[in-house]
């Protein structure tokens, strides 16, 4: 393992981030954008928050972070004014960001990766929006805390200490309100299982979840037309000339998520072996929280029930061509990287690990369908995971693309850091949109031309990936003449 590049890359990432130490925050209430607003007036007056009820059960589930700027600060004799709030969560970010690092080395040493594999899913990861713009730019989230104790999660699940399992789900169920489902990880499975996988023999059965999701869409679409049509104030309708391509990608991802469906019988069968003794403490766990968040929580109406969240997702999925696997795209543009690189050998590898992980990643794939990206921050370390894991084991990467893979997430990386809305330029197009839109259906901070410029990005990266297939600048691990094949 070349540990000098992976030093050579957290520098990379460091320039950046001091570089920018100082610029702007996003010109949204004083710096404190829209949610981050709420957090701010929950760091400053914390206790008076929680005894007149206005913290609702859904902010409840991402109170930690405030919850411990507030003490932090309160105990250093610090004056919680909205210039030093700010500065608290950005250290915090930054503390954060290192503890995250921190996880994802430890899991190279666990998992024995090769050294190619570690750099281009290191640069996949932290060259990104979140962690080289978001966590300076609008600083007062939970989001960059979220991944970095999703990320631990992930970690104390390969090192096989579900104790440790357990004591990340309990604090990270305060920082945002998906850590729950790593709770499916308590399953049986582990990263050494490597038992044969039974695959239902028809291929059709991949064709299941679309049928179903098509299904579920018409029969919405007929009974409540308003979901599409008509959405709340933090939603957008459908475009109706764009709905038939929309339709067509989204079936085609249910289609590519179905591959695995085939495993559920083989599932199914070792579920009745040892270790389910470990549910009773997660059980314990989410009563615990909901304890807590009903005791604490005041009698807002919560913005999301499990049904309105459904049926977001039916709308939210079809609402632009694609619009959401572009908006992660541009969110955290490795993943996609990493995802299309492990694509041709995701089934085999998902399954060996067993049915937690199975399930884990059936519930993330789903959520990814339509949830917000700033919402999954918390169960993206697994696909991070899991995409390297599939590399590392079918891949090798020739040294030109790992180079240029790297490099131009890099280039983009600082792009992101120093890009800020200054007065005047995109003025105009806030103006035009609610805020809520413009985060949610163009990701953060894209206007509809900048939309279309990601569409070509992803599809000039799609076709030089598919060039450097054909003309060998990818060398798979069971080509025994590969030139850049090593041996752990």
């Amino acid at each position: 393992m070349k540990w000098s590049w992976l030093i050579v890359l957290i520098v990379l990432f460091a320039g950046p981030v001091i570089w920018s130490w100082d610029s702007d925050t996003i010109p949204v209430n004083n710096g404190f954008g829209w949610d981050g607003n709420m957090y701010e007036m929950y760091t400053q007056y914390l206790p008076e928050a929680i005894e007149q009820g206005a913290i609702n059960r859904f902010r409840m589930q991402r109170m930690l972070v405030p919850a411990t700027v507030y003490g932090i600060m309160k105990q250093a004799g610090l004056e919680r004014t909205p210039e030093q709030v700010i500065l608290a969560y950005r250290v915090v970010n930054m503390v954060c960001i290192g503890l995250a690092m921190g996880a994802f080395l430890l899991l190279v040493r666990l998992c024995k990766w090769y050294w190619e594999t570690a750099l281009l899913a290191f640069a996949a990861l932290f060259f990104s929006m979140p962690f080289m713009k978001m966590s300076l730019f609008y600083p007062i989230l939970a989001d960059i805390p979220a991944f970095s104790v999703g990320m631990w999660a992930v970690y104390f699940w390969a090192k096989g200490w579900r104790a440790g399992l357990l004591v990340t789900i309990l604090i990270g169920a305060f920082t945002g309100p998906t850590m729950w489902v790593y709770g499916l990880l308590l399953l049986p499975g582990s990263i050494h299982v490597e038992s044969r996988t039974n695959l239902l023999a028809r291929k059709w059965w991949t064709f299941l979840i679309p049928i179903l999701f098509g299904i579920a869409w018409i029969w919405v679409w007929q009974t409540k037309p308003e979901v599409f049509l008509d959405p709340p104030s933090f939603s957008q309708s459908v475009r109706l000339n764009l709905l038939p391509v929309s339709l067509g990608i989204v079936f085609l991802y249910l289609w590519g998520a179905g591959q695995i469906v085939r495993a559920v019988p083989s599932m199914v069968e070792r579920l009745r072996s040892s270790q389910w003794l470990w549910l009773i403490p997660f059980a314990g766990i989410i009563l615990g929280v909901q304890y807590v968040i009903q005791t604490c929580a005041g009698p807002e109406e919560v913005p999301q029930t499990w049904s309105s969240y459904m049926l977001l997702l039916l709308q939210q999925s079809v609402t632009y061509p694609g619009g959401f696997l572009i908006a992660h795209f541009t969110y955290i543009p490795g993943i996609v990287l990493l995802g299309i690189f492990a694509a041709p050998y995701f089934t085999r590898v998902i399954l060996q690990f067993g049915p937690g992980p199975f399930a884990l990643t059936l519930v993330v794939l789903g959520m990814a369908l339509g949830t917000e990206t700033r919402q999954l921050m918390q169960v993206l370390p697994w696909l991070v995971f899991l995409f390297s894991a599939i590399l590392d084991k079918h891949w090798r990467f020739n040294p030109i693309l790992l180079g240029i893979s790297i490099l131009v997430l890099w280039l983009a990386a600082p792009w992101w850091s120093q890009f800020a809305i200054e007065a005047g330029t995109l003025e105009g197009q806030f103006l035009q949109e609610p805020a809520q839109r413009y985060f949610r259906f163009h990701g953060p901070w894209m206007n509809f031309q900048s939309w279309q410029h990601q569409v070509f990005i992803f599809l000039g990266i799609t076709g030089s990936l598919v060039l450097s297939w054909k003309f060998g600048l990818i060398q798979s691990i069971g080509n025994s003449d590969s030139p850049v094949q090593k041996q752990k």
